[in-house]
């Protein structure tokens, strides 16, 4: 069955399939922009980051699980699990680890149509993928990268769109029961989210519920008792008597809308992460947005502060931790080798270019950005990305916090104990070169014919086809402004408004017409090309402007059609009114769509741009990545895709309780490219 009919078993699913978000739909634009606008003020007055300083900060462990929470429980965290010879309130020595290999799976924008998450879920659930002749097991770890739910966060939202289908997925049957025992435990699968702009508009409240309260999704265990989250994955921490070994860690940032890193938030990294790393240590880096695309941007401040944060934390937490005694910085001899995101859409990957010395046998030792938001949400084109980045050089060792250029963060920042708020450095930016790897999904060629697909009223991609509704409002606009256009004109004329409909269309009908269809598109073509030439063709009231010249244009051609018709005398005045009023509605739900269509796929960047791809909601083309850390300590990348996915669905009875499989099995999964194998930093097979 269809998901659209699933609704009707909701009782038993425990969940209602929600279809994919119409993001160009009247209710979606205006319910998105209450949220954002709600969501832009709590992030100015009431940061709830601030308050989980006052949340449970033990080291999350993946070989030491906390009790699954029960919804009128308190989380309960490693303080409640005394070890032996310790006492419940003690501390343990810091983050360890189990040795051996470990496989990670990475998804992110995955709350969106049932169809697209289900698929996602469900390969993610899948025990092995043998894909191209590679034998992959699942992920012991699923991290999500951010926007768990769309179009905005809520309690429903989270329940519909992503922990049901999660949960219907891989039920919490397949995981061990009661109180695992120490072998159970590291079968376990782990769960840990990043929070994403859509899951801010809320504020936040909605993500701490659903994942930070140690409750199972399905036979997910989320384990984070914070927005963000630190778990060493290999390798063991310094402790007592001890030297420990370098490894591998994995951390998620939440960056709050783009804003800055609270202070509580550095300082969970700075005792959990900073304090305990060691030459060798190599980290994976979970963003919420790829802020390396735009760094150019964030340089000349255009977007201040979106890649300076993430740069300012792996320079002064990650490669270098400040030393309160001296003054200064000192190395951590650890690095970032591999940073994930999603925000985006599509899949893309970066490679430094620097002149780092590769490991002599696997070549492997260029640090990667990788962008995989293929999860359930719309597609995004690729094809746009720059093929080259210019990123800030590590900072020097030894400097002190008054060496640097301030550069204000936020609201209580700061870059470790005892120092000054500051992200930026008298360094140009330069130093780390990245360049765009050839494989990109979509694809260059196909990346390039998916925008105009909009515009396109043969698709079924066409904007008011994609959009219900936007049709129907489009027209009712064109007919309130002819309404009030036509009101003013026949009132300076001193005729009723069916005279002067009529009058219209026995003058001089070439003038007139001449005139309507073409002095609007003129004027179109006049403002564009000067907002180009003068660098303002961006601008908020320009493009505005464009928005409005666009409708009127398709508004003209409406009102030519009704001053040509030759209307009857005989026909009463209300039915001229009627007949006229309904081909205006009709020319703005055809051509007033198909004017806005053009309108987006004319401007140049921003946000009207990126509607090109939402406004058409692709549901096809989506993936996930599946790491693997052997070992030899190297890391090794499996980009999986399936370029079609379920759509016919039917209800299963089986140990598991009801689920929901694909009617004709799951879709073909592939490599989209060869794996990407990083060696961890000093790392010799």
């Amino acid at each position: 069955m269809k998901s659209r009919k699933l609704g009707k078993h909701r009782a038993l699913l425990g969940f209602t399939p929600q279809p994919a978000v119409r993001w160009l739909s009247p209710m979606s634009l205006a319910r998105t922009a209450l949220k954002v606008m709600a969501a832009t003020v709590f992030a100015d007055f009431g940061d709830k980051r601030e308050l989980e300083g006052s949340f449970p900060d033990d080291p999350l462990r993946l070989d030491k699980l906390p009790v699954p929470g029960q919804p009128a429980q308190p989380p309960v965290t490693s303080r409640a699990m005394p070890t032996p010879g310790m006492g419940a309130g003690t501390r343990t020595e810091g983050p360890r680890s189990t040795p051996g290999e470990l496989w990670l799976d990475f998804t992110a924008d995955l709350g969106d149509g049932f169809d697209a998450t289900y698929t996602v879920a469900s390969l993610l659930a899948q025990e092995s993928l043998r894909v191209d002749g590679h034998e992959l097991p699942r992920g012991r770890v699923l991290v999500l990268g951010g926007d768990e739910v769309y179009p905005v966060a809520s309690p429903s939202a989270y329940e519909n769109r992503m922990v049901g289908p999660y949960r219907t997925a891989f039920p919490a049957s397949r995981s061990p029961a009661g109180t695992p025992t120490p072998g159970e435990t590291a079968q376990i699968p782990v769960m840990l989210a990043l929070p994403g702009n859509h899951d801010w508009y809320d504020g936040l409240t909605s993500f701490i519920r659903t994942f930070t309260r140690q409750r199972n999704i399905g036979a997910w265990r989320t384990i984070q008792s914070r927005s963000y989250f630190a778990v060493r994955l290999t390798g063991e921490g310094p402790g007592p008597g001890r030297k420990g070994t370098p490894g591998w860690w994995l951390l998620g940032l939440d960056s709050q809308l783009g804003q800055y890193i609270d202070e509580p938030q550095l300082d969970y990294f700075y005792r959990n992460v900073t304090l305990q790393l060691q030459p060798g240590d190599a980290v994976i880096l979970c963003v919420a947005a790829p802020v390396w695309v735009d760094a150019d941007a964030d340089r000349t401040g255009e977007k201040p502060n979106e890649f300076r944060q993430a740069d300012f934390f792996e320079q002064d937490y990650l490669r270098r931790r400040f030393n309160p005694e001296t003054g200064l910085f000192e190395p951590t001899g650890a690095s970032v080798r591999l940073w994930l995101t999603g925000d985006l859409h599509h899949y893309s990957r970066y490679e430094e270019a620097s002149p780092e010395p590769s490991n002599p046998i696997t070549g492997a030792a260029k640090t990667q950005m990788i962008t995989c938001g293929l999860g359930g949400a719309y597609l995004s084109d690729a094809h746009w990305l720059p093929k080259e980045l210019l990123l800030p050089a590590p900072a020097g060792a030894g400097e002190t916090s008054g060496a640097r250029a301030r550069t204000d963060t936020g609201p209580g920042t700061d870059t470790g104990p005892g120092t000054d708020t500051d992200t930026g450095r008298d360094t140009p930016l330069a130093g780390r070169r990245f360049t765009r790897a050839p494989t990109i999904y979509p694809d260059q060629s196909e990346s390039h014919l998916l925008g105009p697909r909009l515009a396109n009223p043969f698709s079924p991609s066409w904007l008011p086809v994609r959009n219900p509704g936007f049709g129907l409002s489009m027209g009712a606009v064109h007919v309130v402004a002819a309404l009030t256009v036509w009101t003013v004109f026949s009132a300076f004329q001193g005729e009723s408004f069916v005279d002067a409909l009529r009058g219209a269309s026995t003058g001089n009908l070439p003038l007139t017409i001449t005139v309507l269809v073409l002095a609007m598109p003129v004027l179109l073509l006049v403002v564009s090309l000067l907002s180009r030439a003068l660098g303002i063709a961006t601008a908020g009231i320009v493009v505005f402007a464009r928005g409005t010249l666009y409708q009127l244009s398709a508004l003209a051609v409406s009102a030519a059609v009704v001053i040509l018709i030759p209307w009857p005398r005989h026909w009463p005045d209300i039915l001229v009114v009627l007949v006229a009023l309904a081909l205006v509605h009709g020319g703005g739900w055809v051509l007033g769509s198909e004017a806005f269509a053009l309108f987006i796929l004319a401007t140049p960047s921003g946000e009207v741009d990126s509607w090109k791809m939402s406004g058409q909601s692709i549901e096809d083309h989506k993936g996930f990545l599946r790491i693997h850390l052997g070992t030899d300590g190297n890391l090794t990348v499996y980009p999986l895709v399936v370029d079609t996915i379920c759509r016919d669905w039917r209800l299963a009875d089986n140990d598991d309780g009801a689920r929901l499989v694909p009617e004709s099995g799951l879709p073909a999964v592939r490599l989209l490219e060869e794996p990407i194998t990083i060696a961890r930093k000093g790392t010799m097979p």
